[in-house]
């Protein structure tokens, strides 16, 4: 449901991930490979500024230079299916697309070798500061997407309806 850059397909593969010495909300992983490290934050919380963005790059740096068999039985163990692997979960989760599988294990082992993966992070509201530091990032680096969507609700008929919409940092003129 995220509206993120370029409409990737994503596969959740744990909820409150341990990397280091922290939580990530959800790590998931494209069609292509690719890891995904999707954090949630209140704009209210003062994490949301700044910090948000210190705590999904400490989470890329723990996964970066780890292997796919790592990243499968250190990481990921205890939220896959018993004897399960990352490839499975993407077949199981899209069965109308078939995934290759030697591209999918080399996409993967790619984007942690390199580090190049998508970063998300999901408020209810964007802070100028946390669109200043994110657009400066994405101005710098290839490897790393970095992707900002707000989500409000609504009450609509006596049920809440949630909109999640994709902010793009500007760039700024000098």
């Amino acid at each position: 449901m995220l509206p993120l850059a370029g409409s990737p397909q994503l596969t959740v593969l744990g909820r409150e991930v341990r990397l280091g010495s922290g939580y990530a909300d959800l790590v998931a992983v494209d069609s292509t490979g690719r890891l995904v490290i999707i954090e949630v934050k209140l704009a209210g919380n003062a994490e949301s500024r700044r910090a948000v963005v210190a705590q999904v790059l400490s989470y890329a740096g723990y996964l970066q230079g780890l292997d796919p068999d790592q990243l499968e039985s250190q990481i990921l163990g205890p939220h896959l299916a018993t004897g399960g692997s990352v490839l499975a979960a993407v077949e199981a989760d899209d069965q109308q697309h078939a995934v290759d599988p030697q591209a999918f294990r080399d996409g993967l082992a790619t984007s942690l070798a390199n580090g190049s993966f998508r970063l998300v992070i999901v408020l209810d509201s964007v802070p100028d500061e946390l669109l200043q530091v994110v657009g400066y990032l994405q101005s710098i680096t290839d490897k790393v997407d970095i992707d900002l969507v707000t989500v409000t609700a609504y009450d609509v008929a006596g049920s809440q309806v949630l909109v999640p919409q994709r902010i793009e940092p500007a760039r700024r003129a000098r």
